[in-house]
């Protein structure tokens, strides 16, 4: 990645309300301990699965997947990669037509429930679950979001959403990958806020 991306074990950035350090940590890395799971899963010589991973969304997206496709052979899990273009990509996962699939999200509100609401929610109305493609659900979870929707005091609501991410932890909802770094180029004399949400806020805006 050159730099443009840092390691995380949660699903929402460092600038996202409801982020802490103890979140952002990362299951261990362990060959054994995974071959173990597999074994006790009914697997001991692996299993082949279907990935799919957009070629043209992300940085290095189609060579993230190659690298992760290579690291699972490791324990005997052969991952089927197919890589399309976003045009058709985004359709398809949301057909649920990918047994694994990439997935990048921002968060324009700045607050974790719009990452939780989206991937972790049960699938519903009124947004619930509307990118949970993996169709991930957990009556547990459906209720922290229900009750992070309407909580007023703040740091009640921390505590929330900090249980929210980590049953995600804990259940590996998701496997996190990254926090992709998004560089912006200016002559000498301008400075600029560079925003969480990638946006430029004119006000922020500096010609020397």
């Amino acid at each position: 990645m050159r730099g443009m991306a840092a390691p995380t074990g949660t699903m929402i950035a460092p600038q996202v309300n409801g982020w802490t350090k103890a979140l952002d940590a990362r299951h261990p890395y362990n060959l054994g301990a995974a071959k173990k799971l597999l074994t006790d899963a009914g697997y001991p010589n692996g299993f082949e699965v279907d990935f799919a991973c957009p070629n043209n969304r992300y940085i290095n997206d189609e060579r993230i997947c190659q690298a992760v496709t290579a690291m699972w052979s490791k324990i005997g899990v052969t991952a089927k990669l197919r890589t399309q273009p976003l045009v058709t990509y985004f359709p398809m996962i949301q057909r649920y037509e990918a047994s694994i699939y990439m997935l990048g999200w921002g968060v324009p509100t700045f607050d974790a429930l719009y990452s939780l609401q989206s991937l972790h929610r049960s699938v519903g109305v009124g947004g619930d679950g509307n990118y949970n493609v993996g169709r991930y659900s957990n009556p547990q979870m459906d209720g922290l979001v229900e009750r992070i929707k309407v909580e007023t005091d703040q740091k009640l609501r921390r505590d929330l959403i900090g249980k929210a991410l980590q049953l995600s932890h804990d259940d590996v909802a998701y496997l996190p990958l990254h926090n992709q770094i998004i560089p912006w180029a200016m002559k000498k004399n301008i400075d600029v806020v560079h925003r969480a949400d990638n946006r430029i806020d004119w006000r922020l805006v500096k010609v020397n």
